[in-house]
């Protein structure tokens, strides 16, 4: 059996570079051979799995192709298998996942089975997501870098029924959902990563979430967090939404926030961030069309701005866990998201606005200023608190009915005035000696600024938080007092 096992894997091999050769030589673009090579070997792990099972055998294949991989890529051996123009390392990456995945199936014989929806999403799936996406060019929208949207259909549909075909043939029991959530992470993860690294973080990512769904009990109510939140971190950073500190501090946040309250609180903390970048994108227009930005921090948030942000709900989310699911926690969590993303709306589109009104001082101040209010900044912060929150009533699996929302919502308005109120009477503001604008910055005009109001150590991000922390306390008293 170990013996046939040896001779079977070895030879299928060799066969799927001979097949990639033969029609290399016989004119077939190489864009393809390459992909016949990538949909072929998946099946390797039938092979292996059959004859050797999870055992050192099993390893020793895969470190046999890997050397003879590594060798045929610095040596430009086997053009057939190799990107245009360039001696492709994503066939060693390819052989590299199987490696690591057969050497943990030594001390963890479990994994070997979602290894093979694994291995077959990243084959099968994204092999046949570069054919469609290579000969369907009309009409086929880029929707990330090179990755086509029919692509990345087929990627999907192919994706999911090796995973449902492999779960019903190997006895795995992975319900339709949790193939569908298989497939869904190997797209995104297909989509994201470049540089031929989709073959290992396919491969591990979907062998990883298979694991979990077959041996974790309840890991279904973390399922939007696992898949969605490496695709989010490596959008964040294609796009240097956050600055490296940040990215940090929003991965802690996310992890605090997701093990706590699962699916729902991933969604709401998510939709307030990817809905803040939005804002933040179009706040941009603003100084396109040559308005000011008096605020001291720059487009990239840090981490100081994350938690800022994110430190109240962290801790209604925590509460929830320690007080045993009490549900107020959960209306404290909801009106400091909502509190924080209608801030940001107002300042966002607030700054369309020509002048701002510092009600709590009297005063026009300048636009982009804290403490400045706006009619159309105010109606879209009353608009966001209230969006938001509404979230929450159909993804808790608590009973947050209406009278929650209503008042989640309607603290995280008061509470995003309460920022406007502190950000006008106590946050620090500077004067610049040269043009004798207000600011939030130390240095304007390439002069450092004079102190004119305002407690020093009481910035914009104290008074963020502080804002989170007002909404919350009011929710959360106004549950105790009259529910």
């Amino acid at each position: 059996m170990i013996f046939k096992g040896y001779c079977f894997g070895i030879l299928y091999g060799l066969l799927c570079l001979l097949i990639a050769l033969v029609t290399y030589k016989l004119g077939v673009p190489k864009k393809y051979t390459r992909k016949i090579v990538h949909i072929l070997v998946g099946f390797e792990w039938v092979i292996l799995y059959h004859y050797l099972g999870a055992t050192y055998h099993f390893l020793l294949v895969c470190i046999f192709f890997l050397l003879l991989l590594v060798v045929a890529h610095f040596g430009k051996l086997m053009p057939m298998i190799s990107s245009e123009g360039e001696n492709s390392p994503g066939t060693v990456y390819y052989a590299v996942a199987m490696t690591g995945v057969a050497t943990v199936g030594l001390f963890l014989p479990e994994v070997m089975l979602p290894f093979g929806i694994g291995i077959m999403c990243t084959s099968v799936g994204d092999g046949v997501a570069g054919v469609v996406g290579q000969l369907i060019t009309k009409h086929n929208p880029k929707i990330y870098k090179n990755k086509s949207l029919y692509g990345s259909i087929a990627n999907l549909l192919a994706s999911f029924a090796s995973a449902l075909l492999l779960s019903n043939l190997y006895g795995m029991e992975l319900s339709v959902l949790g193939c569908a959530s298989l497939a869904v992470l190997s797209v995104g993860l297909e989509i994201v990563v470049g540089f031929g690294l989709d073959n290992i973080a396919v491969t591990w990512g979907v062998t990883a979430l298979g694991y979990l769904l077959m041996y974790v009990d309840g890991v279904e109510n973390y399922l939007v967090p696992i898949i969605v939140t490496p695709l989010i971190i490596a959008f964040v950073i294609e796009k240097r939404a956050l600055t490296p500190w940040g990215v940090v501090g929003a991965v802690i946040v996310d992890l605090i926030i997701s093990l706590a309250l699962g699916n729902f609180g991933f969604i709401m903390l998510i939709t307030f961030f990817v809905s803040s970048v939005i804002v933040d994108k179009i706040k941009k227009l603003t100084k396109n069309q040559g308005k000011s930005e008096e605020t001291a921090k720059g487009d990239r948030r840090d981490a100081i701005q994350v938690l800022a942000n994110a430190l109240v709900p962290c801790a209604c989310a925590c509460a929830y866990v320690f007080s045993h699911g009490n549900p107020i926690f959960v209306v404290g969590f909801v009106a400091a998201i909502s509190e924080a993303f209608a801030d940001t709306v107002a300042s966002g589109i607030g700054a369309f606005s020509n002048k701002a009104f510092d009600p709590f001082r009297w005063r026009v101040c300048e636009n982009g200023l804290s403490g400045g209010m706006s009619l159309i900044g105010t109606l879209a912060s009353l608009l966001a608190a209230f969006l938001i929150a509404a979230l929450a009533m159909p993804l808790t699996s608590m009973a947050f009915s209406v009278e929650y929302f209503l008042v989640a919502a309607s603290a995280a308005f008061l509470g995003a005035v309460f920022d406007s109120l502190l950000g006008s009477l106590l946050q620090v503001k500077f004067k610049c000696p040269v043009c004798g604008k207000l600011t939030e910055k130390r240095l304007h005009c390439d002069t450092p600024t004079e102190k004119v109001q305002g407690i020093s150590f009481i910035d914009n991000d104290v008074v963020n938080a502080l804002g989170g922390v007002f909404s919350a306390f009011v929710s959360i008293l106004f549950v105790l007092l009259v529910f």
